[in-house]
């Protein structure tokens, strides 16, 4: 063989294996998918990426709200803004608490929510009641109102989590008292919520009960016994209010519904959504938020967000949160324990079914029963309740299988930037004084 020939013979074995030149690109997807710290930094860019878009989005249908009020807008929006920093401020104390506290505190966290759920049917408690729901309890001295079922989620999820991770529940001779405190507690928080009407909410935290107790293995059995109370509580919710009795029929038979009654809302969110188009109006630009579509800031939000970035805004907010059920799946698949995993499974079921009613009710698809839009619709307790659980999950990524030392590692020239910049504010204060 030639000098040439040799030189030649590595290229031509290159050309002739196509699969030798992927191969790189190969370990380089694989390391980045298999990379400790990928679930965390997915779960911030995410969560960041929806809040910002809820908050511009929030902005532009809440503006109306307040000039409809003859209030300043800016104004209105700024108190707004306490809420949503707040939420930020929970979402990072909450992702710096250990798994261990937080399956400790499991109970207390429960029963502090059911006690604030009581609160509101006490009288002299200033319980409000809003749509059919009395669901809100009013904070003297500031005028702002809460609603104790949001936080009743979160406690919920964590509770199921510590509950459901019991080793008791692995043996047959001590399996029965964890399922009676799980079923007591699950069917105790759905029926408090019932009490006040909130059908939405006894909704969502049915599908989070049931996305975690499948998670967990538990029986078919169990299961259909949840999803048939589930529908008989549902059934009962319906006939129990005339309104949203109103709304289900009008949903089966949607051809007798009067567009000027109760299909109005419906009406105009698809109206809402069919003047976007595929790259929406405008930011700010929404029609349907001039007192045209009802609760344009809070259950019928995707609507304007459909109107103002058209079909592409809504198929982008889609995608985000399919991703975020994906990380937190991928979560639960990393995870070695059984209480990070039932408790990542009951927040993603939270999210999901909560994200589908909401969705499903704007486009016509299900009958609306006021459910907010997770990180997007307006509302307190919701965001923060929200954030929250986020705050939960992130803790959990931050201690997966190597996490700890590659997010030390990545902070490392940071603390060190920090570190010079206030030692050379220090020296610098004191050339000053000398100075002087």
């Amino acid at each position: 063989m030639t000098k040439l020939d040799s030189q030649a013979a590595p290229a031509a074995t290159a050309e002739s294996n196509p699969a030798e030149s992927l191969r790189p690109k190969r370990r380089f997807l694989q390391s980045w998918r298999d990379h400790p710290v990928l679930s965390y930094y997915l779960l911030l860019v995410i969560t960041w990426l929806l809040f910002a878009i809820g908050l511009i989005t929030v902005f532009s249908a809440a503006t109306i709200a307040a000039l409809d009020q003859k209030s300043n807008p800016f104004l209105a929006f700024g108190k707004r803004s306490l809420i949503y920093l707040a939420s930020l401020a929970v979402m990072f104390a909450a992702s710096r608490i250990r798994a261990e506290i937080y399956k400790r505190l499991a109970w207390y966290l429960l029963g502090a929510s059911w006690l604030l759920q009581a609160l509101v049917f006490l009288p002299g408690f200033h319980g409000v009641t809003a749509g059919g729901n009395t669901n809100w309890l009013v904070i003297p001295g500031i005028g702002f109102s809460i609603q104790p079922s949001e936080f009743m989620k979160l406690a919920l999820v964590i509770f199921l989590g510590a509950m459901l991770s019991d080793s008791r529940l692995r043996h047959k001779s001590t399996r029965n008292f964890p399922l009676y405190s799980i079923g007591g507690a699950a069917g105790g928080s759905i029926v408090l919520v019932m009490i006040g009407r909130d059908l939405g909410t006894a909704m969502v935290m049915s599908s989070l009960i049931l996305v975690a107790f499948f998670i967990a293995g538990i029986r078919l059995r169990h299961l259909a016994i949840i999803v048939v109370c589930g529908a008989g509580l549902a059934a009962v919710g319906v006939m129990s209010s005339p309104s949203r009795r109103r709304r289900v029929f009008g949903f089966v038979d949607a051809s007798t519904t009067d567009p000027t009654g109760v299909g109005y809302q419906r009406q105009h969110g698809l109206w809402s959504l069919a003047t976007g188009g595929l790259t929406g109006v405008g930011p700010g630009a929404s029609r349907e938020k001039w007192s045209y579509l009802p609760e344009a800031d809070t259950d019928y939000i995707f609507a304007i967000l459909g109107e103002e970035f058209g079909l592409a805004g809504t198929f982008w907010v889609l995608t985000l949160f399919i991703l975020l059920c994906l990380t937190l799946t991928r979560m639960m698949r990393r995870s070695t324990a059984s209480f990070e995993v039932y408790t990542l499974a009951g927040i993603m079921g939270w999210f999901f079914s909560q994200a589908i009613i909401n969705i499903g009710a704007v486009v016509g698809l299900l009958p609306i029963i006021g459910v907010p839009l997770p990180l997007i619709s307006s509302g307190g307790s919701s965001m923060l309740s929200v954030m929250g659980a986020i705050g939960v999950a992130l803790s959990f990524a931050r201690h997966e299988p190597g996490a700890q030392e590659a997010l030390q590692v990545r902070l490392r020239p940071v603390k060190r930037s920090l570190a010079i910049l206030a030692g050379s504010s220090v020296k610098f204060s004191k050339s000053r004084r000398i100075k002087r």
